[in-house]
């Protein structure tokens, strides 16, 4: 990681005059298509911030890892905010409207953990767009980057499309709209037009860039007349435990949260047991298991359930709490 910011802090200066290339033109361009503008927008690795702008939103928050160009991005657009903190540090009280994704889950060291934590910063009606490179690119840019026409990159992930809906998948989210784009990235008259414009559409599987938009699932919260009970499962993960009461919401007419420690090697019953006293506003209960097994541990916490509504959250939080209205 320390690697990955000094190398872009190295490039902060270059990264100005990358802006105006014409790649990041067409992105600004995509973007300020599928983002409205005047709403509440939160873009991770927003590099100078210019695309951020060009959404033009009425409050946008920009997170970059590298403290050289977040100074710089001040600079440029001082009617926006910024952050120097990596995306899995970044946290903040506020839902957003749009939360942007440029050209960055190619570079991240962890993309399923940052698509994890995203939920904590949406509202029900939340939309994350999100675009990267398409995998047959990959030679085409590595020979860019030789003869120096694009600036190099370090190690990059190479995810199909598949392979993001799967992790979009896996950590809650819904994809809506597949928008492949952009066939010639460099400005060429007459060329340009006719390839991005015209035969992209017919093309898609050949663009460089790939768009996705997605959303929180929807879901039918409990109503109002019923109580909620959520089973925790928990062996080994005493680093969740209270990051699990954190996140659990109220729901119905109140929600019971029931742990059930399974024979941990490390201190997870001394943590349920810490957690319960620290938040006596909620009902929690801490149960050893007796049987073997995560479907012995689910067994053993509906019978102890008093909600109405069932519900099973794994303690690793790999399917966030958010997610359970």
């Amino acid at each position: 990681m320390t690697d990955r910011r000094s190398f872009y802090g190295r490039r902060a200066a270059l990264r100005v005059r990358e802006g105006q290339r014409y790649y990041h033109e067409l992105l600004k361009r995509r973007f300020s298509f599928l983002v409205p503008a005047a709403l509440r927008v939160l873009e991770f690795g927003c590099s100078l911030g210019d695309l951020l702008a060009a959404v033009r939103p009425a409050r946008g928050v920009g997170v970059d890892f590298s403290p050289a160009i977040i100074d710089l991005a001040r600079r440029r657009h001082p009617e926006l905010e910024f952050h120097a903190t990596d995306a899995l540090e970044f946290s903040c009280d506020e839902k957003f409207d749009y939360i942007l994704l440029s050209d960055l889950v190619n570079d991240l060291p962890d993309v399923q953990a940052l698509l994890s934590r995203l939920h904590q910063f949406t509202h029900p009606r939340t939309r994350l767009v999100m675009n990267f490179f398409n995998n047959l690119w990959r030679p085409v840019l590595a020979i860019a980057e030789a003869i120096g026409v694009k600036a190099p990159t370090p190690p990059q992930n190479w995810l199909s499309t598949q392979d993001m809906k799967n992790l979009l998948h896996l950590t809650g989210w819904e994809v809506i709209k597949t928008d492949p784009r952009v066939l010639w990235p460099v400005r060429t008259p007459l060329l340009e037009p006719l390839l991005n414009r015209w035969l992209a559409p017919l093309l898609r599987p050949f663009c460089l860039t790939i768009f996705l938009v997605a959303r929180p699932p929807h879901r039918t919260p409990p109503d109002r007349h019923h109580s909620c009970t959520v089973v925790v499962p928990a062996r080994n993960e005493a680093g969740n435990i209270e990051a699990a009461v954190q996140r659990i919401p109220e729901m119905g007419l109140g929600t019971e949260i029931i742990f059930i420690e399974g024979g941990s090697k490390d201190d997870t019953w001394d943590q349920i047991q810490r957690v319960k006293l620290k938040y006596p506003q909620r009902r929690i209960k801490a149960l050893k298991q007796h049987s073997q097994g995560k479907g012995g541990a689910v067994r053993e916490g509906f019978a102890a359930a008093t909600g109405d509504v069932l519900f099973v959250l794994d303690a690793d939080l790999t399917v966030p709490p958010e997610q359970l209205v």
